[in-house]
């Protein structure tokens, strides 16, 4: 009777990895569950691995919170092996804990000095931990080893480039590690951030007049009201409240996000909705801009009876800045349409051509400004 417990847990790390190969999450976790639950693992390394195995099960479903929280006073029971440092450096790498990433990986090294996918890991935790003198060399030791033929570490090259300043270098390693790995949808999306920060860094280098904020920030939370759930009538009251904003205040700032998240949160706060941090971290801002910017719509309008009237008859009675407004209702109308159609494209370039048909944009850098929020949508759909 004594082996009776170990053939248990041995037959629960079965049904783990059976329910893992099936992509069943569902069985994963019970199975997971029901080690957690068992008494005879208390303090032992299969404590350590059930406790990984379902924090890397919440990060992948986006319960990175629930992960972070049955994280926070991780310790080993026992000597780790190889296995249990690799998949605990992968976990804080998902967490962004560069620092507990990188002694896991340091420590694992030692005992396998050869596994280069370790070596890149590590070199990107000294970058992200900023470290210059780290990163370089763990970059150039590798990439030797390799004899630059692994896309990832070609990849892994680029962004060390770019977070030097040289783009251009990076795009061509990128276009390289492409050609080896055309298909890696990794690749293709540092592909993509770095030609946008070129782009980026192109407009400042130009040193042109800030484009005004109005129509984009009407698209924006047109497009994002479609996408959070919420009716078309909804969306049109949004662009009604911020038609009466602007008729007041002209919106100051340069992230179109912003002034979004707020009018989202302003428009919907009384029924069903996103708290300020949920929405802050939707639209990519910080909580305390999102609140900054609500404040400003509060102290301008008010909002209890402005989100129950008939703003737009009000407007139209006023006939200010009609023409302008006209053109918000119609991206707006556009980009909250193509939100809810997405899976319709092969691509973001299908999306911006066909809102592009419905709408042209005033110059080029509106329609940069565009295109970056329209592969927002399509990474998020």
């Amino acid at each position: 009777m004594a082996g009776l417990p170990g053939d248990k847990i041995d037959w629960l790390w079965k049904q783990v990895e059976k329910a893992r190969k099936e992509s069943n999450n569902e069985a994963v976790r019970e199975s997971l569950e029901r080690l957690l639950a068992d008494s005879s693992i208390k303090d032992t390394s299969d404590e350590d691995l059930a406790v990984l195995n379902m924090s890397q099960l919440d990060i992948d479903e986006g319960r990175s919170r629930d992960a972070a929280l049955r994280l926070s006073g991780f310790k080993w029971h026992g000597v780790p092996g190889p296995a249990g440092l690799l998949l605990v450096s992968d976990v804080y790498l998902k967490l962004e804990w560069f620092e507990q990433a990188r002694e896991a990986l340091e420590d694992y090294l030692k005992l396998i000095p050869e596994d280069l996918d370790a070596r890149r890991k590590l070199g990107l935790v000294h970058l992200m931990l900023n470290n210059a003198e780290a990163a370089p060399r763990i970059r150039l030791a590798t990439s030797r080893r390799e004899k630059h033929r692994i896309p990832a570490t070609l990849t892994y090259l680029a962004i060390l480039e770019a977070k030097r300043g040289r783009i251009e270098e990076s795009l061509h390693l990128l276009l390289q590690a492409k050609e080896l790995a055309p298909f890696d949808e990794k690749i293709e999306h540092t592909l993509l951030r770095i030609e946008s920060l070129r782009v980026s860094l192109k407009r400042k280098a130009l040193h042109q007049e800030d484009l005004p904020i109005e129509d984009l920030v009407a698209g924006m939370v047109s497009g994002m009201l479609e996408l959070h759930g919420y009716s078309r009538a909804k969306s049109r009251q949004a662009l009604d409240v911020w038609n009466r904003f602007c008729s007041m205040v002209t919106p100051q700032g340069r992230k179109p996000a912003i002034w979004a998240a707020a009018l989202e949160y302003a428009v919907t706060k009384y029924g069903p909705h996103f708290t300020q941090k949920q929405l802050a971290d939707e639209y990519g801002v910080s909580t305390s801009q999102l609140g900054e910017h609500y404040h400003a719509l509060a102290e301008a309008l008010d909002l209890d009876s402005l989100i129950t009237s008939d703003l737009l008859g009000e407007i139209e009675k006023e006939g200010s800045c009609l023409s302008r407004q006209v053109r918000r209702e119609e991206m707006a109308e556009v980009i909250a349409t193509i939100a809810g159609r997405l899976d319709e494209f092969d691509g973001p370039g299908e999306v911006c051509s066909w809102v592009f048909d419905r709408i042209e944009p005033l110059n080029e850098n509106e329609r940069r400004e565009i295109e970056d929020f329209l592969s927002y949508l399509w990474k998020r759909k």
